[in-house]
């Protein structure tokens, strides 16, 4: 669960996230990602807003949006570069 974060993001600027396990950092990334419904507040990523409807064009944001995950689930018989360039 996530309460009173409040983020702000550079373009090009690079963060990390540091924290105990528990301490929702997936979460959060989940949540910027559109991967974990949000039931208050709002996630603003920079020409990513909803339309009017609420609506948001979520595989336009996710491909401007990188994320590697704690399981990483490889395919075996594709190089490293082809592993991160797949979903591009």
């Amino acid at each position: 669960m996530l309460r009173g974060v409040d983020l702000s993001v550079a373009q090009g600027e690079v963060l990390v996230l540091c924290g105990p396990s528990g301490s929702a950092k997936s979460t959060l990334l989940h949540c910027i990602n559109h991967l974990e419904t949000v039931t208050s507040g709002e996630v603003l990523v920079d020409g990513f807003v909803p339309d009017a409807r609420g609506r948001l064009d979520v595989n336009r944001l996710r491909a401007e949006i990188g994320m590697v995950f704690q399981q990483l689930n490889l395919f075996p018989h594709l190089t490293v570069l082809d592993n991160i360039t797949l979903p591009t």
